[in-house]
């Protein structure tokens, strides 16, 4: 990416040099009004400068730029010692853009006033709130990258691409934590070839493929980290002086072990993996969830149906090839509902696993009967489930109050006074009881 000749020093001016120097191919023309102060918002480090859009969108854009700032540093375990200011512009829907993707990084030189950072978001890419993130932290690291990198030719390395994707799925704000992302791609049996990893391009993924990609680089990240002085090589391949243009040799510049040991690398990439697949803290479904989930998982078997399909209905969805990759995915979500069960529904579970993983096998006899008696269950635990359900919250709303430190049950104070007996045995047992015997 070429940086350009030159720019004035004044903040309102650097937009519109740096652009005039990157040329006609490059060049996003920003709107004189995106220059005059009241269009502008400056974040507490003065690092941080958004030109354009509402005043609520830019002091939005500055706040969050600062809480990733500090996430970063604090990942890094570095302190704040920026040297290069970060703009970002707010493309005006009416403005003129070249194929403008939805966010575009430019390098300006300023002359005497140095270096500048810049980050040019399209119309809509606002309300797309990991893109903004990830560009955000794309600039933080290219920042950081650039204090000590060379320049040749008046060219730079921008950080690596999985970095960037990793850092986004820990510290942005649609962060790719969710366990059974992990568990899926522990399902595929095999880790992607690392050489086309590394070469992927995150900006331009969208939906699960973006999603899986994160999850991938997040584990690569954590692999690393975790191997001797992790945190001190991931900064030090971050702050190369002359990294490497193709990814895979610029990891191989610092470490060269795992670049020459693919099957050590795979295994280490393998076993992160595996740990982000298991939830840090397993927390127990009620009764009532653990229907309600397992309603779900056969009713998305057949979406004609209100509730489970019937057992005809799966034995023609098990003879079509798409129809038992379903089945076999319903079954694969039985089996994690196992884990996360109620107790009164743990055995149903596994029992519907074992069904749907013989018919996804085309495993059919004696199917029909066997699902029809399990349904017949599943809709008595259902009911017995609400029953229960119903009996512990009427509970909740009339459960007697027990003193704190004997735990002795308090009898509410009657709504009408008794009328005590006045004959000879009543007022002997009172007697009785007043001196305690």
């Amino acid at each position: 990416m070429l940086v350009g000749p030159g720019a004035v020093k004044m903040c309102g001016r650097w937009v519109l040099a740096g652009l005039m120097a990157c040329g006609p191919a490059m060049a996003q023309v920003a709107a004189p009004e995106l220059l005059k102060p009241e269009n502008r918002t400056v974040s507490n480090s003065k690092q941080f400068t958004v030109f354009g859009g509402t005043r609520g969108q830019r002091s939005e854009l500055v706040r969050r730029a600062e809480e990733l700032k500090t996430g970063l540093r604090r990942e890094l375990q570095e302190s704040d010692g920026w040297r290069a200011p970060i703009l970002v512009v707010l493309t005006p829907g009416d403005g003129l853009r070249l194929r403008q993707s939805p966010v575009l990084l430019q390098v300006f030189e300023a002359g005497d006033a140095g270096r500048k950072i810049q980050v040019d978001l399209a119309p809509g890419t606002v309300s797309d709130v990991a893109a903004v993130d990830r560009g955000i932290l794309r600039a933080l690291l290219l920042e950081r990258s650039l204090r000590g990198q060379k320049f040749e030719g008046g060219r730079f390395v921008e950080p690596p691409d999985w970095l960037t994707s990793a850092l986004a799925a820990s510290l942005g704000r649609e962060a790719s934590r969710d366990a059974s992302l992990y568990a899926s791609l522990l399902e595929a049996r095999s880790m992607p070839r690392f050489d086309r990893f590394l070469r992927q391009n995150a900006a331009t993924m969208k939906g699960r493929t973006r999603e899986l990609h994160a999850a991938q680089s997040l584990a690569l990240y954590n692999g690393l980290l975790e191997l001797p002085d992790g945190r001190r090589r991931i900064i030090e391949n971050l702050t190369l002086a002359e990294p490497a243009r193709e990814p895979g040799q610029r990891f191989a510049q610092t470490w060269p072990e795992l670049a020459d040991d693919q099957a050590k690398l795979t295994r280490l990439w393998a076993l992160a993996v595996a740990r982000l697949s298991t939830p840090k803290k397993l927390e127990f479904l009620g009764a009532e969830a653990t229907g309600k989930k397992l309603r779900q998982i056969l009713g998305e078997l057949d979406g004609s149906v209100d509730g489970a399909p019937a057992a005809e209905a799966l034995l023609v969805l098990s003879r079509k090839a798409d129809g038992r990759f379903r089945i076999a995915q319903a079954a694969q979500e039985t089996q994690r509902l196992a884990f996360r069960s109620h107790p009164l529904y743990a055995s149903l579970v596994e029992e519907y696993r074992t069904l749907l993983d013989d018919l996804a096998r085309s495993r059919r006899r004696g199917f029909a009967d066997r699902f029809e008696v399990t349904e017949e269950l599943r809709l008595a635990l259902d009911e017995r489930s609400r029953e229960i359900t119903d009996h512990m919250n009427w509970y909740q709303a009339n459960e007697r109050q027990a003193d704190p430190e004997t735990g002795t049950v308090r009898m509410p104070p009657a709504q009408d006074a008794v009328v005590r007996r006045d004959d000879a045995i009543s007022r002997h047992l009172d007697s009785v009881e007043q001196r305690g015997w």
